[in-house]
């Protein structure tokens, strides 16, 4: 299967010179968690979910609103592209390997469309035999909804996870992403006036942040899950027993596995 064949030809681009306040607005709108970075109508970089996050926590930035930065200065520049006549498992281990979750597609200088971690997942729609406790993380990490979310965010960069399931009292009481951060962060910086940002960062609560999502159960087929994600346009699901008990978690990664394992289990 090539590229050109699945790839997401309407594209939401936005210039290097917009504002992270911008961005976020348009990836809010178009539910999406990456823009493709423009500069005179030419590809220039990549701006995701994590960058904002990565630039909006930093300390370096002093109490500056988002509205007041621009895209350039937080966009992975020189994306990783591929090209239409790439085969799609090598796109899906490319992103694996780089650990990226989205390839524009190139064809020479003219940008054609884009492949991300969502496309894989809906072309796992069509596997039939694996379940979900198959293909998902089991013991993922978690956090409890007092924690701080400085802590939630800290745990995503140094682990490279976009998502944390939320327990209380071992029970699981919402799901906490980095897309949520960065949109709270954008706000806080944007309606907080500068002298008390630095105080009250520190005490906003996981609680105030995550939201509640309903959990797959292991024994589901996976084309049952593949449904969920693309209906509700999330990233991650956690998985639940019968008993009410977290036993694992399946993201967007684990269904681009499945397609550069060409749709077989390791």
């Amino acid at each position: 299967m090539l590229v050109k064949e699945v790839m997401t030809r309407d594209l939401i681009v936005i210039d290097k010179d917009a504002s992270l306040s911008f961005a976020i607005d348009l990836m809010v709108k178009n539910r999406v968690s990456r823009l493709l970075v423009l500069n005179e109508g030419r590809l220039v970089g990549i701006l995701t979910e994590r960058d904002i996050l990565d630039r909006l926590g930093s300390s370096r930035l002093g109490a500056l609103q988002a509205s007041s930065i621009h895209v350039s200065s937080a966009m992975t520049p020189n994306p990783i592209t591929v090209t239409p006549q790439s085969d799609i498992v090598d796109a899906a281990r490319t992103m694996l390997e780089k650990r990226i979750s989205g390839l524009p597609v190139m064809d020479k200088e003219e940008l054609m469309g884009l492949v991300t971690k969502s496309t894989m997942t809906k072309l796992c729609a069509k596997v039939k035999s694996i379940t979900v406790s198959q293909l998902m993380t089991p013991n993922p990490i978690t956090i409890p909804p007092y924690e701080r979310i400085t802590n939630a965010r800290r745990i995503m960069l140094e682990k490279r996870i976009s998502s944390l399931p939320v327990i209380e009292e071992g029970r699981l009481v919402g799901l906490i992403t980095e897309g949520m951060i960065a949109r709270y962060l954008a706000e806080f910086r944007d309606s907080v006036p500068e002298k008390y940002q630095t105080t009250r960062i520190k005490q906003i609560e996981v609680s105030n942040v995550m939201r509640k999502i309903s959990p797959l159960h292991p024994d589901e087929k996976l084309s049952s899950a593949v449904e969920k994600f693309n209906k509700e346009k999330i990233k991650a699901s956690p998985v639940v027993s019968k008993e009410g008990r977290l036993v694992g978690i399946i993201t967007k990664t684990d269904f681009t596995r499945l397609v550069a394992n060409k749709f077989s289990l390791p």
